[in-house]
């Protein structure tokens, strides 16, 4: 599997995404509150990390690889996406149709087209660019 090309991976990232939040709305009905979701979330990926641990080859000696920067930066990713993104996420979804809500919620491509852009010299194309029109008026049209 490691022979898959960037859009191939990001095309199983995207399946996998496509599918959480089926589970996710379900998991919110009634009473749930969105930042116990959260808390609940991140207990499956923990569990899904330690198995990662115990079961990979030689993951404690990549795990050794990584420098302190390498930790800061990888747990702010986390924190920002996987806590504060997912409970802003997960308030939305509680309240909003799946339909809706997660076209929205995953046109964080257009901020990190900037990002890229502004932070890494990242190239612009006009594919790019029609990407990110795409992108926006979906927003725009599912506002």
């Amino acid at each position: 599997m490691s022979s898959l090309s960037a859009f191939g991976w990001a095309l199983l990232a995207s399946f996998c995404w496509g599918f959480a939040p089926l589970f996710e709305k379900i998991g919110l009905r009634g009473n749930a509150d969105p930042a116990v979701g959260v808390l609940v979330r991140t207990t499956g990926v923990l569990v899904g990390a330690f198995s990662f641990f115990l079961f990979l080859p030689k993951l404690s000696e990549r795990l050794s690889d990584l420098t302190l920067r390498n930790w800061i930066f990888l747990g702010l990713g986390g924190l920002i996406a996987s806590v504060l993104g997912q409970l802003c996420f997960y308030r939305a979804l509680k309240v909003g149709e799946v339909s809706r809500v997660v076209p929205i919620g995953a046109s964080y491509p257009v901020l990190a087209f900037l990002m890229g852009v502004l932070f890494f010299q990242e190239s612009i194309t006009w594919p790019k660019v029609g990407g990110i029109v795409l992108v926006m008026a979906g927003v725009y049209l599912l506002r």
